[in-house]
């Protein structure tokens, strides 16, 4: 996809980090933008300082665990816009609270909301947006892109971000059948999966946008060293890449036609290990337990 210019874009989780670098991003491209988040009021915040840098921006509050709100989201994007070219699964959390540790919490100890919510969002979110968006976009035959968000766990393996990394694996096989299928077709739509490393972003604390259905009765974390584990996360994550950079590398990508985009600080040693240990039939090596 070349040509930029009054095409229209798609964005989830579009209210904060990498989404709403890839919404400023597309939108000084000369794009509409159409951002989508759950976060209502940061929504809001996000295309009012957009609007007031004379960008045609609308926010449209969606939940992509729901197929009934990604699809009014296309119901609001064709109203203002007409078509969709480019379309951004992004929205993503992280249920893994600790999985900055080098143990990692075992599997069989999360509930099954901890599942549900991060499924629903990371894997439902991706399979909404293609269910709903792919058909407009090869029916109206112009020129597209769908861009997923994995992430560099997708890629990887270990003991720890159990239920992320299943999902983010999850989203970069999804999105390869949809890069052949797309190809088979010869169609103008094309496809990528972005799997970024550590970026400035705020998944840590995604949880605060976890609705309270998805909390097991009396399990929503509260206090002082909750509080203090949310903003020792943060931090380490405000070391990463800055989602600008993310940004302009999807941009690139799109016009490129690159369907694996992947962050410089992917570590790819250990994406060739995994492979090669598949590739020998090897057992993984278990990392020794933190003392």
């Amino acid at each position: 996809m070349q040509a930029f210019e009054g095409r229209v874009a798609v964005v989830t989780g579009a209210a904060s980090g990498m989404g709403r670098a890839f919404a400023e991003r597309f939108a000084r491209e000369g794009m509409k933008v159409v951002l989508a988040d759950v976060q209502e009021d940061a929504l809001e915040a996000t295309v009012r300082a957009m609007r007031a840098n004379e960008l045609d921006v609308i926010g449209v509050p969606t939940d992509v665990a729901s197929l009934p709100s990604v699809e009014a989201l296309a119901r609001a994007a064709l109203d203002r816009y007409g078509r969709v070219h480019v379309v951004c699964n992004n929205a993503g959390v992280a249920g893994d609270l600790d999985f900055l540790g080098e143990r990692g919490r075992p599997l069989w100890e999360y509930s099954m909301r901890d599942w549900e919510w991060t499924f629903g969002v990371n894997v439902w979110g991706v399979v909404h947006g293609i269910r709903v968006f792919l058909p407009l976009m090869l029916e109206h035959g112009e020129e597209g892109h769908v861009v997923n968000t994995a992430s560099m766990a997708g890629l990887l393996s270990g003991p720890t971000a159990g239920i992320y990394g299943t999902t983010k694996h999850a989203v970069v096989r999804i999105t390869e059948a949809l890069y052949y299928q797309l190809g088979q077709m010869n169609a103008k739509v094309k496809a990528s999966v972005l799997c970024p490393g550590i970026i400035n972003t705020r998944i840590f604390s995604s949880g605060r946008n976890r609705p309270d259905v998805l909390w097991d009765p009396g399990a929503r974390p509260s206090g002082d060293e909750y509080e203090r584990r949310l903003a020792e996360g943060d931090a380490f994550f405000a070391h990463g890449l800055a989602p600008e950079e993310v940004a302009e590398q999807v941009l690139q990508a799109i016009r490129d036609e690159r369907f694996y985009i992947l962050t410089r600080d992917v570590p790819m040693d250990r994406v060739r290990m995994r492979f090669d240990n598949i590739l020998a039939t090897r057992n993984p090596e278990i990392p020794p337990l933190p003392r």
